[in-house]
């Protein structure tokens, strides 16, 4: 179980399905020599986490939707642990947006974070 909050008192509990992707990436430039030396420059590195939830509840929903929309810095930590990380979400569309069936009151969607 994870926590994906703003503050102490803003927050939610996700449990990701079993897609759950941690992976780092890296921005860097390779550059060869016409003798055959190559030089490397890293310019940065982030984290990208991916994964998809299913049976949230509409506040669930309405908060993580809602931060989507006005770009949030939020925070990212594993539940008992104590490594907290800066993240946005950066889904291209609305995270939590469809409807379980046979529910009304019961969603499913994909969170993309990454760190800044």
């Amino acid at each position: 179980m994870f926590r994906l909050f703003v503050d102490s008192s803003t927050g939610v509990d996700v449990y990701p399905e079993y897609d759950f992707d941690d992976s780092e990436k890296k921005i860097e430039s390779r550059h060869r020599t016409r003798d055959g030396s190559e030089f490397v420059y890293k310019w940065s590195e982030y984290s990208v986490i991916k994964m998809s939830v299913m049976y949230v509840n509409s506040a669930f929903k309405s908060q993580v939707n809602e931060w989507w929309s006005n770009n949030t810095n939020l925070l990212w930590m594993e539940t008992g642990g104590t490594d907290v990380t800066s993240v946005r979400l950066t889904n291209t569309t609305k995270p939590i947006s469809k409807v379980i069936k046979p529910y009304y009151d019961l969603f499913q969607g994909k969170i993309e974070l990454g760190t800044y």
